[in-house]
Parts: C-alpha cells; sequence; structure tokens
C-alpha cells in the first residue's frame, strides 16, 4: 500500500458552513454539492460540524417536540447552524493512516472526519473517500475478498404497511440506516434515513401544521422506499460492492443468491471494517 495516509484521499477545498448560516441554506448547500457533511468554520476556527443525518434527525424532532432542546418558538428555517451544529467534532491529521481514519468513523459512527494541520482546517475525510481507497488499494492485498466474507446475514426486515414512524424508530433502536422491506419472501424494497424525509415535513412543522407532519409519518413506507434495487451477489468481490456504493451514492446493497432470495446485506461499515482488519 503506497497512498496509505490521509492526506492522500482527504477532499480539498472543503465546504464550510457559518455559524449564522440558516438550516434551510445550509440544506440547499448540501443537496447542490451533494454532499453529507458541513465543517461549521467562525474567523477561520473549526467550531463545529453539521451532517445530513443530524439535518434528518433535527426534522423529526421539530415535528414530534420530543427533545426540549428542538422545542423551539421558531420555524425550523430560522434556526441557524450555530444553534444545532455538533460542537469539538472529532478530527484527524493529515498524517494519520486510512485504517486508522475507518476505525474512528466507525467507533463513532461519523460519516466525516475534518482533517486539521496546525490548528486549521485543510480537508474533510468522507464515507466516499474511503470507497476511492478500496478500489485503488485493494490489488495491492494480492487475495480475494468478498461479499460473502463482510455481509451481515441477519438483516432487519420490515414489511411495506409498516409506517415510516415505526420505521424511524427502527432504525433508532438497532442503530442502523436503512431497512430491507420484504412482502412475504420477494424482495419488495429499501428505506433509508433520507427516504423517510423524503417529503421534507420540516417545513410543515410549525405547531399550526403538526396534525399534518404526523399525518405523513404515520404513511406506510411503501410510499417512499426504494423499489428499483442495486443488489449484488454473495460471490462478488468486495470492490465490486464499492464501486456500485461509490458510482450510485448509496451506503449498503442488499445482498441475493443465485435464486433471487436475500442473503444479507452489504454496508459502507462493513466494508470500512475490511479496511481496519487488511490494510495495516
Amino acid at each position: 500500500m503506497n497512498n496509505g495516509l490521509v492526506w492522500n484521499w482527504m477532499s480539498t477545498p472543503v465546504v464550510t458552513a457559518t455559524p449564522e448560516m440558516s438550516l434551510t441554506e445550509a440544506r440547499r448547500l448540501m443537496n447542490e454539492k451533494q454532499i453529507r457533511a458541513l465543517p461549521v468554520v467562525a474567523e477561520d476556527q473549526l467550531v463545529g460540524i453539521i451532517t445530513r443525518r443530524g439535518l434528518l434527525r433535527l426534522d423529526l424532532s421539530f415535528i414530534l417536540e420530543t427533545d426540549e432542546a428542538f422545542s423551539l418558538k421558531v420555524e425550523p428555517e430560522e434556526v441557524k447552524v450555530g444553534e444545532v451544529a455538533t460542537r469539538n467534532p472529532i478530527t484527524i491529521s493529515p498524517k494519520s493512516s486510512i485504517p486508522k481514519a475507518a476505525r474512528i468513523m466507525l467507533e463513532n459512527k461519523i460519516t466525516a472526519l475534518p482533517v486539521m494541520e496546525a490548528g486549521k482546517l485543510v480537508g474533510i475525510l468522507t464515507n466516499s473517500d474511503l470507497l476511492r481507497f478500496i478500489l485503488t488499494e485493494y490489488p495491492a492485498l494480492k487475495r480475494k475478498l468478498l461479499v460473502s466474507h463482510y455481509m451481515t446475514e441477519d438483516v432487519v426486515t420490515i414489511e411495506p404497511d409498516t409506517s415510516l414512524l415505526e420505521a424511524h424508530r427502527l432504525m433508532g433502536a438497532k442503530r442502523i440506516r436503512s431497512l430491507v422491506v420484504m412482502d412475504g419472501d420477494r424482495l419488495a424494497g429499501l428505506v433509508t434515513r433520507t427516504d423517510l424525509m423524503s417529503s421534507d415535513p420540516s417545513r410543515l412543522a410549525s405547531r399550526n401544521n403538526q396534525e399534518l407532519s404526523l399525518k405523513i409519518l404515520t404513511q406506510p413506507v411503501e410510499k417512499v422506499m426504494s423499489r428499483s434495487l442495486i443488489t449484488i451477489s454473495p460471490s462478488e468481490p468486495v470492490t465490486r460492492a464499492a464501486e456500485l456504493m461509490l458510482r450510485n451514492k448509496i451506503h449498503c446493497l442488499p445482498v441475493v443468491d443465485e435464486q433471487e432470495k436475500l442473503a444479507g446485506i452489504i454496508t459502507e461499515s462493513d466494508l470500512f471494517l475490511m479496511i481496519v482488519q487488511k490494510f495495516f
């Protein structure tokens, strides 16, 4: 492995937010740049980070008002990034190894690491960067690693009529980001955290519209789930999984056998565990 340092794989220049930026603008910027995380910078200093996952969590908090920290008397669009960003984010040095970075991201369940040198933000290392690392450096292992070696066989599944709210709660309880939807023995779809908020209920999350927002969340997952699934065989190499995830900007793949039956699921986290175990 010739290029195993963060410096060689981090993304730069970094798209950043300011504490004064509205959540609406932060969401627009993430969508426009097709990124999952925004470091928050004030006076050339890293003061926090906000992620797409955090925005989705925040959207639901506004609707349900279950978290007093977000029971604000203003519309979500008026909230500033600085009010809700994760402060003192975990960072990494550009001279650290990629396996170390992968381990930090796995252990802390985060999708991005700001890269700091001499107190300055010089880059950001994301899940996509780790996938690129796998695709480039895999030949150096000189061994064949298959999807079956790293997939999870015990898949958490739901039915098409499961509510969006129940799906969200199940993801939280199981600490997962997606659920396979099964119609009997047939693979019917996949629902992710992003899918749960696809109708953007945050725009409806005022006191006057709470009833309408909750009505959205009681809809069945079949309304928003992905039906045209990208799947993979357990006999494929892990590089094929990395390639599909990177190209399609997805974080998991249902694994199906020769009879098109669900055999497991492989996620970005599974691939990053492979980095920790095999690239050292």
